[in-house]
């Protein structure tokens, strides 16, 4: 998270009397992608939103090394945010430890809004 979005987070929680964690935030970015995939956290990209991803980059799966070097390569030329930090893409988790069932994308289709 941001800085601006973490403070407006927990200024949120605060209103409502809850605390915010926020366990990961600022961690290194390259190393954290690699310690979720490592951790059998399963997840895939639902929409892109700059430059050096396209539409159909929707579901490229986060764990694999071939997306993680893709992203290093569009850190270093873009100052692209590998998790996604910086709205570069979205992302839906399908399965990780914590989860009792693993989701299953049947159907998808690619939307692209100009």
């Amino acid at each position: 998270l941001s800085t601006y979005q973490r403070t407006r987070v927990e200024a949120c929680c605060e209103r409502l009397g809850l605390t915010s964690l926020s366990y990961l935030w600022r961690r290194p970015q390259r190393r954290l992608l690699r310690d979720m995939a490592r951790a059998g956290v399963r997840a895939v990209v639902v929409k892109t939103a700059t430059m050096g991803l396209e539409p159909a980059d929707v579901g490229l799966e986060l764990h694999r090394k071939a997306t993680r070097a893709r992203f290093e390569r569009l850190h270093e030329r873009f100052g692209f945010h590998e998790c996604g930090e910086g709205g570069e893409y979205e992302s839906l988790v399908l399965d990780c430890p914590r989860f009792a069932k693993r989701l299953v994308l049947e159907a998808a289709r690619t939307v692209r809004l100009d």
